[in-house]
């Protein structure tokens, strides 16, 4: 063999030696890049699930039976109503009531509408986004509303939706609020948000309106939500004892 046969099998099998090193390093670097990657996941999926059972924990804990309030409140009397069993899975909800509460002084009736369950199912379910939903237009509001509930201000938002038109027309007040983080409130966040709270209240109510009533003034959705957040007001604290 000659010196120039030598010589490039020398070369050779150098070039091929660092082209091995080369693939090493890079072998060695994505099998870094997955055990990094694996251990992102397990760690995400850890904390998912985690999350998900103290979520799922909360909901198990203290809550009040919407059932139980009474039908009774002040001059308010109630009775039990039916809601399409496909809208009340729709609400997300794992306790839904609604009733109708007619004043026995006046004869004014209310349509009220209680739920309780996860607030990441829950909360995309207000008026703004259902009334519309329905066909009707907003055509009053949204206007801050707050009630002075035993010693709790309590901060609710109300509309006016209308739908059809003459003597067809239906108008529509709503009042809503929220509870959940120990509070009441009609705002909400975005899904992000409530992926971390366990759950919530909501209290609805609905009343047909006339054009040109005064709502300012002897509001009956705020006569009766005064007697109605100091009943739920006394069983979210005894829940809340019986928690801790």
């Amino acid at each position: 063999m000659s010196v120039t046969d030598l010589s490039n099998s020398s070369a050779t099998a150098a070039t091929s030696a660092k082209k091995g090193r080369a693939v090493s390093r890079t072998w060695a670097r994505v099998g870094l890049a997955c055990l990094v990657l694996l251990g992102s996941a397990g760690l995400r999926l850890w904390q998912t699930r985690r999350i998900e059972g103290a979520l799922a924990e909360g909901r198990r804990g203290p809550r009040i039976d919407l059932a139980a309030l009474p039908m009774v409140m002040g001059a308010w009397k109630g009775r039990a109503t039916e809601l399409d069993p496909q809208i009340a899975r729709a609400t997300g909800a794992d306790q839904v009531v609604t009733r109708r509460y007619v004043n026995q002084d006046t004869g004014v009736s209310l349509e009220l509408i209680m739920l309780y369950g996860p607030a990441v199912e829950m909360y995309i379910h207000s008026p703004e986004v259902c009334y519309p939903a329905a066909g009707y237009t907003l055509q009053g509001g949204p206007e801050s509303r707050s009630l002075k509930a035993g010693e709790e201000t309590v901060p609710f938002r109300a509309l006016v939706y209308h739908k059809g038109e003459g003597a067809q027309t239906d108008l529509q007040e709503v009042y809503f609020s929220w509870w959940y983080h120990g509070k009441w409130t009609p705002d909400v966040g975005n899904q992000k948000h409530f992926e971390r709270i366990p759950s919530m209240y909501k209290v609805q109510l609905a009343r047909r309106v006339i054009e040109q009533e005064r709502r300012d003034v002897g509001n009956p959705c705020e006569a009766f939500l005064l007697e109605l957040l100091p009943e739920m007001g006394r069983r979210i604290a005894a829940t809340q004892q019986r928690g801790s």
